[in-house]
């Protein structure tokens, strides 16, 4: 298949139009203007918007060989649906995904919202199947998907979905702040975190800021890269921004491009939150806004004589607190995996991995991925293992 567009019409069943059209595409570019104005005015996530795609196949996808393969629906000329696909061929077996799925946090597509609340297991089932006739695809794996989003079952969790292996951690930020952190911090907790927060201050030149000219967004993501480095060389949990193509996917993601590149005049994707004490970052967050929800993304926290006072737990803390006196935000998102801080802001929610097969070949690389992702989430529960598998980076790490 070329760069050119595939143009595919039909009715889809449960759409309630015969003026459907699927059109796949390789070029981002291509579908720039449309894939903005659903980005703005539909519902979706920051994983799957224009500049974040740009951004990875500019650099991770790239160095990966990543084939992307945009699928824009439009029903009666309007888009409706847009996912952000990659095609890949493993052991003989075509197979699309979401692209570049490995470094976000879930995968939701973007809708335009009336289409979202309407749309059938039936039209989904008939445009996935389209997906993988014309692009020639086995299965398609759909995997992180929210088992229930924006007031529904996701429709793109099938009739064969299973859980992921981790959930994702949202929560309600309506309240004041007080109230918020009165309800899921027991007063001990309050005590403590306050305190922390009390001590960093007194230590002088306490400071958060969100970066904004490019010079405090390149001094927030080296503070970020090396700080996860050399969280990485202590725990053994493996640094996913080490490689020169991740660097360079975080300086896209972090600064606004030019508007010529950008339709709608979206900003840059990704907002550098740090906390500094004595004129040094000592934590980061790299968040992401979409509708009304705040996505952090990911952070980072400076391994020095300041970490007994929790600067990452202490910056949460004010992120939470600002958002709360935004009426806009609604909602924090802190991303898929369980960490000790989600818990204490956020409450856990399912995702769910779903697979279509085409072919015979794509329901024997589905089974494999499924009994994979049955193996993970056994591993990720157990109350035995997943300390082990810690405890072995830990050692691993040291050198022991």
């Amino acid at each position: 298949m070329s760069a050119a567009a595939i143009d595919i019409s039909g009715t889809h069943p449960g759409s309630g139009s015969g003026n459907d059209d699927l059109q796949l595409t390789e070029n981002l570019e291509e579908l720039a203007s449309e894939w903005t104005q659903l980005e703005s005015a539909g519902i979706g996530n920051p994983y799957h918007g224009f500049l974040w795609c740009k951004a990875f196949q500019n650099t991770l996808g790239t160095a990966e060989r990543s084939r992307p393969l945009i699928a824009l629906l439009r029903s009666a000329g309007r888009p409706v649906l847009l996912l952000p696909l990659s095609l890949f061929t493993k052991n003989g077996v075509r197979v699309l995904t979401f692209l570049g799925a490995r470094i976000g946090n879930q995968n939701t597509g973007l809708w335009d919202k009336a289409y979202y609340e309407a749309v059938g297991p039936e039209a989904i089932r008939d445009v996935l199947h389209q997906l993988c006739q014309k692009s020639n695809a086995d299965c398609i794996d759909l995997q992180n998907v929210p088992c229930q989003w924006n007031g529904r079952p996701h429709p793109l969790v099938l009739g064969n979905a299973q859980l992921s292996p981790n959930p994702l951690y949202r929560g309600s930020v309506t309240g004041t702040f007080e109230d918020v952190f009165k309800t899921l911090h027991s007063k001990s907790a309050r005590k403590n975190l306050t305190r922390k927060q009390r001590h960093l201050q007194d230590a002088g030149g306490y400071e958060i800021r969100v970066c904004q000219q490019p010079a405090e967004i390149e001094a927030g993501l080296e503070a970020f890269l090396e700080q996860r480095e050399a969280r990485a060389q202590i725990t053994g949990v493996p640094n996913a921004f080490s490689s020169p193509e991740a660097k360079a996917f975080l300086r896209q993601a972090t600064q606004s491009p030019a508007l010529s590149v950008t339709p709608n005049k979206m900003s840059a994707p990704l907002k550098i939150w740090t906390l500094s004490v004595s004129t040094q970052i000592r934590a980061t967050y790299m968040c992401a806004r979409d509708g009304g929800t705040l996505h952090a993304y990911s952070n980072s926290v400076a391994h020095d004589e300041f970490l007994k006072n929790s600067p990452g737990l202490v910056l949460i803390r004010e992120i939470v607190e600002k958002i709360c006196a935004d009426p806009d935000t609604k909602t924090l998102d802190l991303g898929i995996g369980e960490e000790h801080y989600k818990t204490s802001w956020t409450r856990p929610e399912p995702m769910c991995d779903s697979r279509y097969s085409r072919t015979a070949r794509g329901k024997i690389y589905s089974a494999v991925q499924t009994a994979k992702t049955r193996l993970k989430s056994r591993i990720r529960n157990s109350d035995r293992l997943w300390p082990m598998i810690k405890k072995l980076r830990q050692m691993r790490a040291s050198g022991n």
